[in-house]
C-alpha cells in the first residue's frame, strides 16, 4: 500500500505540476496579448497634465484605457500571486532565494508596477515592460513538456522537443525586437506602429534591411545591436542541437503515427538486419496485389539503414508508404512507436544468409513471443530456417520453414524435372508479360504462362464452376480448362476440420459449399472481364499448342495408363502400416528376387527433430547397421567401396551438402541416394542423423568434397546431382556463391549431360551457371536480361536456361510464398500438399510423366 501510495503521489505531483505551468502559459501568452491590444490602441500622445515634456516622456508615459488597465492589473496580480506561492513552496519557505531567482525578479519587474498602480491613481498611465512575459511563459512550456514526458502522459521525441526550443526562441526574439524597438520609436522622428516594427524586425534577422525603415535614435540602435548579440548567441547552439538531432532521428527512423484516415491499414515487418534485396522483394510481392495498394508498411529492425535501402525507400512508389522504425522488437515501446497494436498483420522474418541459423531462429522465437505478448489479436506471419523451430511458433498464423521446403523442393526435382521452376514461377506474381518483347518464340510461351496464378472460389459463387455443381472433379477440372483455359487443381469441403485436396479424382462430386482452387492469369472475377484480351493473348501462345499437340492420341494413352497406376498408389497411403510394398505376398517378388519384402509402408520410426510433418515412407522393417551407411567404407557387413561395385538397378542421385540437415514413390523405382558431406576426415555425422537415416533403404553417405570424390560416388552413372549450401557469410555478399559455382562449372564441363540441380544464395549469380564466354546465344541472353529488367521485371533470370530448365534455384524464392500469404492464405497449404510437406488421406501428390515422340 505504500508503494502504491508513492506511485500515486508522484504522478499527482507531475499531474499538478504540468497544470500549473499550463496556467503559467496561458497568464503569461494573456498579458502579451492585452500588451499589444494596448498599443494599438494608443493614441501615442501625452496626458494633458503633462505640459511640460520631452520626447524621452513618451518612453515612461503611455495611453491606457481604465477598462484596459484593470484586465493588466488582475492578470498581473494572479500571475505574481501564482509564482510567489510557488516559488515559496519549491524552495521549502526561503524567502531570500526568491531574489535571487532570475524568473521571479523578471516576474517583479512586469507585474509588480501593475499592483503599485493600485494604490497611486496618477501611475496608472505608466509604462510597463510586459511583452517581456514572453520569455516566462516560454520556460513554462518547455517545463510543461518535461512534465509530459516524464510522467509518459503523451510520448514527444527528442526532434520536437528541439524544435520547440527552437521555435519559441525566434518567437521570443521576434516578439521583443517587435515591442522594444515600437515603444523606444516613440521618442524618436519616426514613429513605428506594431506591424512596422514586426516588418522592420524580420527584414533586419533574415537580410541586412532594405533601408526604407530604420531606426534613428540611440537606444534605438543599441536594441537591435543587443538583439543580435543575443540571436548569435543563442540561435547557432540551438540550431546545432537540431541538426545532430535530425541525424539521429534519420538513423533511428521515426515513429509511424497513422496515416491521414481511420481507415488506413499498416502491417510491421520486423527483421533483425535489414538487406536492400530482401526489403524489395518484400515490397514488389506486397503490393504486387491490388488489395495492398492503400496499406502501409512499418519496417521495425534494430539495424541501420544502408544507403542502397534508403535510396529504395525514396522512390515515390514507396516514400509515402513505407515508413522505418529503428528498434528492437523485444522492447514494448518499439512496439508501441510502430502501432503494432492496430496493425492489420506482423510479418516475422529471418535476415538471409546468416552463418548461424539456429540462433537466427532462436531470435525470431523471443521477436514472435514478444509480439504475441504485447498484441495477442495481431496475426503473425513468420519465416525460420530449421524445422525443429516450428514447435516454438505454432501460434502463427502462417509459418514457413526455408529448410523443410527447399528440400522438399529438391527432393522433388529430381522425381519431377523443372518442378523447383514452376513452384518459383508459381509463387512470383506476375501479369505475364515478360519476354513480349523477345524475338525468341518460346521466350513469349514461357513469359505469357509464368503469369498463371493459384486463386479460389465457392462452387456456387463461380460462374466458370457452378455449372458443374454435382459432377466429378475430374469432368470440372477438364471442361473449365477446356472452356475458359483455368486448371482446377484442388478442392476443399465445408465439413469441419476438412483438409484441402489436390486432385481427388472421379470419385469427389462437386457441392455447392466447396472452396474450389484453380491456377489462371488472373481471378475469375477479371477474367472474365477480361475473355476477349485473353483470346487475343492465346494467340502467342499457338507455339505451346502445337507442341501440346504432338503425340496426342499417344499421349492420352499413357497419361490414362498413369493417372490408373496414381490412383493404385493414393490408395497406399491408406493401407495399414506393416504391409509389403508391391505385393500381397511376403516371401517372394518376381521383380527383384526377394529385396523388396524387406521395406514397409509407415511413418519414420525414429525422427531428428519435433513436430516433423507426417508423411507414408518405405521404410526397412530391420535397420542397416550404421557401418553400413557410409559408402566408401567396407565393413563386415559389406565389402564394396565405390558406388559401381553394388550395382544398383536405379541410378543413384548424389546429393552434395556442407553439413548435414534431413512423396510417395514405388518400391522398385526407389533411387539409390548418396550423401556427399563437406565434413573434417575424423568426424562423422551425429549418431542421432545416422540412426533416423538407417530405416531408409538405399541411403549411403561419405566423406569429402564434390570433386574429390564423385567418381567414388558414382557420378558417371548417376541420375542427378544435387548441390546443396548450406549457409553464407554476409562478409562475402553476392561472392558466397563462388566456390559452388566453380564447383557446378568443372562437373559440367565433365560430365555435360549429367542433370544437376544447384542451390545458389543470390539469384543474380544464376546467369554464372554453365557459363559459357563464346557462347553467342548466352551473351545475347544477357542482354535480353538486362532489357527485362529495365522494363521492371521482378524475375529477369527467369529466361536464362539452368534456371528454366530447372537446373539452379535459390531458397530466398520462397520468401514471397510467405508475403502473399495475407491475401492469399490457403497458397501455403497448397504448396507443402504439392511439395509432399504434409499428406491427406484421398488427396493427389505430384509427379510426372515422361513422353517420348
Amino acid at each position: 500500500l505504500q508503494k502504491v501510495a508513492t506511485e500515486n503521489f508522484k504522478s499527482f505531483q507531475i499531474v499538478s505540476g504540468y497544470r500549473i505551468r499550463l496556467f503559467n502559459v496561458f497568464i503569461k501568452t494573456l498579458s502579451c496579448v492585452l500588451y499589444c491590444v494596448r498599443v494599438v490602441h494608443d493614441s501615442r500622445l501625452l496626458p494633458s497634465v503633462h505640459l511640460d515634456f520631452n520626447l524621452c516622456d513618451y518612453l515612461f508615459w503611455v495611453g491606457r484605457n481604465t477598462y484596459l488597465w484593470l484586465i493588466q492589473t488582475f492578470v498581473a496580480l494572479v500571475s505574481l500571486s501564482e509564482t510567489i506561492i510557488v516559488f515559496y513552496i519549491s524552495y521549502e519557505w526561503n524567502i531570500c532565494r526568491l531574489f535571487v531567482n532570475a524568473h521571479f525578479l523578471l516576474e517583479l519587474v512586469t507585474s509588480f508596477p501593475f499592483i503599485i498602480t493600485i494604490f497611486f491613481r496618477d501611475l496608472r498611465i505608466m509604462y510597463v515592460p510586459v511583452f517581456l512575459n514572453c520569455w516566462l511563459a516560454k520556460g513554462s512550456l518547455h517545463s510543461m513538456m518535461n512534465d509530459l514526458n516524464r510522467g509518459s502522459l503523451v510520448k514527444h521525441s527528442a526532434l520536437f522537443r528541439h524544435l520547440l526550443i527552437l521555435f519559441s526562441t525566434l518567437i521570443c526574439l521576434i516578439f521583443t525586437g517587435m515591442c522594444s524597438i515600437e515603444h523606444l520609436q516613440r521618442a524618436g522622428e519616426r514613429q513605428f506602429d506594431l506591424f512596422t516594427s514586426f516588418y522592420f524586425v524580420m527584414v533586419t534577422f533574415s537580410t541586412v534591411g532594405y533601408g526604407d525603415w530604420y531606426p534613428d535614435t540611440w537606444m534605438s540602435r543599441l536594441c537591435v545591436i543587443i538583439l543580435i548579440c543575443v540571436a548569435l548567441v543563442l540561435l547557432p547552439s540551438q540550431l546545432e542541437a537540431l541538426g545532430q538531432t535530425w541525424i539521429a532521428r534519420q538513423k533511428c527512423g521515426s515513429d509511424y503515427s497513422g496515416g491521414f484516415s481511420k481507415n488506413e491499414k499498416h502491417v510491421v515487418v520486423t527483421i533483425t538486419h535489414l538487406e536492400m534485396e530482401l526489403v524489395r522483394d518484400f515490397l514488389d510481392e506486397f503490393y504486387a496485389h491490388h488489395e495492398n495498394k492503400r496499406v502501409h508498411v512499418i519496417l521495425l529492425s534494430p539495424a541501420e539503414l544502408d544507403d542502397p535501402t534508403r535510396l529504395l525507400l525514396k522512390f515515390p512508389l514507396y516514400s509515402e508508404r513505407v515508413h522505418y522504425v529503428r528498434g528492437t522488437a523485444l522492447r514494448d515501446e518499439n512496439l508501441e512507436r510502430a502501432r503494432l497494436g492496430d496493425a492489420q498483420a506482423c510479418f516475422i522474418l529471418s535476415a538471409r544468409h546468416q552463418d548461424k541459423k539456429i540462433i537466427t531462429d532462436e531470435h525470431t522465437i523471443l521477436r514472435s513471443w514478444a509480439v504475441k505478448d504485447f498484441a495477442p489479436h495481431v496475426k503473425q506471419y513468420v519465416q525460420i530456417f530449421r524445422p525443429e523451430t516450428k514447435m516454438h511458433v505454432e501460434h502463427a498464423e502462417v509459418l514457413i520453414c526455408e529448410d523443410e521446403f527447399k528440400y522438399a523442393l529438391l527432393a522433388n526435382n529430381c522425381i519431377c524435372p523443372g518442378i523447383s521452376t514452376f513452384i518459383t514461377l508459381l509463387m512470383h506474381t506476375s501479369k505475364g508479360d515478360e519476354g513480349k518483347k523477345s524475338s525468341e518464340p518460346w521466350h513469349k510461351v514461357y513469359g505469357f504462362h509464368s503469369g498463371n496464378e493459384i486463386y479460389m472460389i465457392k462452387a456456387e459463387d463461380s460462374k466458370f464452376f457452378g455449372s458443374f455443381i454435382g459432377k466429378s472433379f475430374t469432368c470440372a477440372s477438364y471442361c473449365a480448362h477446356n472452356r475458359y483455359g483455368v486448371g482446377l487443381i484442388a478442392v476443399k469441403s465445408d465439413e469441419p476440420n476438412a483438409k484441402i485436396l489436390l486432385n481427388p479424382g472421379g470419385s469427389h462430386i462437386i457441392k455447392s459449399k466447396d472452396t474450389l482452387y484453380y491456377m489462371a492469369l488472373t481471378n475469375e472475377e477479371s477474367l472474365y472481364n477480361f475473355h476477349k484480351d485473353l483470346k487475343d493473348q492465346k494467340k502467342k501462345a499457338d507455339l505451346a499448342s502445337t507442341i501440346a499437340n504432338v503425340g496426342k492420341y499417344f499421349g492420352r494413352k499413357l497419361v490414362f495408363r498413369s493417372v490408373q497406376s496414381y490412383r493404385r498408389n493414393i490408395k497406399a497411403f491408406q493401407t495399414k502400416p506393416g504391409t509389403s510394398s508391391d505385393s500381397e505376398n511376403e516371401d517372394s517378388c518376381d521383380k527383384c528376387k526377394g529385396p523388396c519384402i524387406k521395406l514397409q509402408r509407415s511413418y519414420p520410426q525414429v525422427r531428428t527433430y519435433i513436430g516433423t510433418s507426417n508423411t507414408v515412407c518405405h521404410m526397412l522393417k530391420q535397420k542397416r547397421p550404421i557401418c553400413c551407411l557410409q559408402l566408401n567404407e567396407p565393413c563386415e557387413h559389406c565389402p564394396y567401396t565405390s558406388a559401381h561395385e553394388y550395382g544398383w538397378s536405379n541410378k543413384p542421385i548424389i546429393l552434395a551438402a556442407d553439413r548435414t540437415s534431413t512423396y510417395y514413390r514405388q518400391v522398385h523405382k526407389l533411387h539409390p541416394i548418396v550423401l556427399l558431406l563437406e565434413l573434417e576426415e575424423t568426424s562423422s555425422p551425429s549418431s542421432s542423423f545416422l540412426d533416423a537415416i538407417s530405416y531408409f533403404p538405399l541411403i549411403y553417405w561419405m566423406h569429402g568434397k564434390m570433386l574429390d570424390n564423385l567418381l567414388r560416388a558414382g557420378v558417371s552413372n548417376a541420375e542427378h546431382v544435387v548441390v546443396v549450401k548450406e549457409f553464407a557469410s554476409l562478409a562475402e555478399e553476392h561472392l558466397a556463391d563462388c566456390s559452388t559455382i566453380i564447383t557446378v562449372q568443372k562437373i559440367h564441363r565433365m560430365f555435360p549431360r549429367l542433370r544437376m540441380i544447384t542451390e545458389l544464395t543470390h539469384t543474380s549469380n544464376m546467369r554464372f551457371v554453365q557459363f559459357s564466354a563464346n557462347n553467342p546465344y548466352s551473351l545475347a541472353q544477357s542482354k535480353f536480361e538486362k532489357n527485362e529488367k529495365k522494363r521492371g521485371s521482378h524475375m529477369p533470370y527467369m529466361f536464362r536456361l539452368p534456371f528454366a530448365q530447372g537446373g539452379v534455384f535459390s531458397a530466398n524464392m520462397l520468401d514471397r510464398l510467405l508475403y502473399q500469404a495475407i491475401i492469399k492464405p490457403y497458397v501455403v497449404t497448397l504448396t507443402r500438399l504439392l511439395l509432399g510437406i504434409d499428406q491427406s488421406a484421398g488427396s493427389g501428390y505430384l509427379s510426372s510423366v515422361t513422353f517420348t515422340v
